[in-house]
């Protein structure tokens, strides 16, 4: 299992302990509280750390085939792998610099191209396409073929490759550009339904019209029955009440703080989920999209609170 992974299971446990003492010897609002607040953090820290990786990886993927081709120009000067590894430890390819320099070091210490080879292939199994190149070239080394054309031929593959998925992001813009206005869309019409719809609830039920949408007797607040009630019916509810608490929405029984909640909860999860499938359009990953998602829960965060403080709604 990869250290992430580990990191983040151990992150999980510490999240449900903290969370099973707390509603032990706490109420249940400041259960609630501690998971929404620990999994909001787990799962952005997680997911940004991710990011990160995917960027370094194409980094990496970005500079491979410049790396191949002038590996193979060495060899059709006449030095061995070895001696073009040396070589190309005075050249800068980003990111990709470190790791050659490690293969040479490696090479230096005796040992054999297989092995280092192979332990670069290892450490880069998250990109299949380095890592499927250097295996064909960990074997038509070892079957005696001729490295430097098989080198040659990856590079040009790979960045035809490459030239296809930056073309294929390009016509994928205009979906990735229709999520985002989606967003907003969405964003807006949940600012204007607690804006106009709320009050227009709040004074149906005031006034006791008997007929609203056809519905008689409308309860402004449907989690008013569960307001200092301990009962497991009640999670849902008490869940609003803690994000109401969280980011100031007012007392818990008022139907404003109860809706501004739930729409909050929404404008989150559309955000979330809605840049994670950017991602997958654009660029073929959802761990890209994880860019998109941030930049969405966090225009999403600043427009409703804003809104809220400022009396909009």
């Amino acid at each position: 299992m990869e250290r992430e992974n580990k990191l983040l299971i151990i992150a999980i446990c510490l999240l449900g302990l903290i969370s099973i003492v707390s509603l032990i010897f706490f109420k249940v609002e400041i259960f609630l509280e501690i998971l929404i607040i620990g999994s909001i953090i787990i799962v952005t820290a997680y997911s940004v750390y991710r990011f990160i990786q995917f960027r370094k990886i194409k980094a990496y993927e970005e500079e491979f085939p410049n790396f191949l081709r002038d590996l193979a120009q060495t060899q059709y000067t006449g030095s061995t792998l070895i001696q073009g590894f040396e070589q190309l430890t005075k050249i800068d390819y980003g990111p990709l610099s470190r790791e050659i320099k490690k293969i040479n070091d490696q090479l230096s210490w005796n040992i054999p191209l297989e092995n280092a080879l192979e332990n670069f292939r290892k450490k880069m199994k998250k990109s299949k396409t380095i890592s499927r190149s250097v295996a064909i070239i960990i074997q038509a080394y070892k079957s005696g073929s001729k490295v430097e054309d098989i080198m040659d031929s990856l590079a040009t593959n790979i960045e035809q490759i490459t030239s296809v998925q930056k073309e294929k992001r390009t016509l994928m813009g205009q979906q990735v550009t229709m999520i985002y206005a989606i967003f907003i869309i969405f964003l807006v019409i949940s600012i204007a339904l607690i804006k106009f719809l709320v009050p227009m609830i709040q004074s149906q039920s005031s006034e006791g019209v008997a007929n609203f949408a056809g519905i008689a007797n409308i309860n402004p607040n449907p989690c008013a029955s569960c307001i200092n009630v301990n009962d497991f019916s009640c999670t849902g509810c008490k869940m609003f009440f803690s994000i109401s608490s969280i980011f100031g929405f007012g007392d818990p029984s008022s139907p404003a703080a109860y809706y501004k909640s739930v729409f909050l909860s929404m404008i989150i999860i559309q955000g979330f989920l809605g840049g994670l499938i950017a991602g997958q359009i654009g660029s073929d990953s959802v761990v890209a999209g994880v860019k998109h998602s941030l930049i969405m829960v966090v225009v999403g965060l600043v427009i409703f609170l804003s809104s809220s403080i400022i009396g909009i709604i």
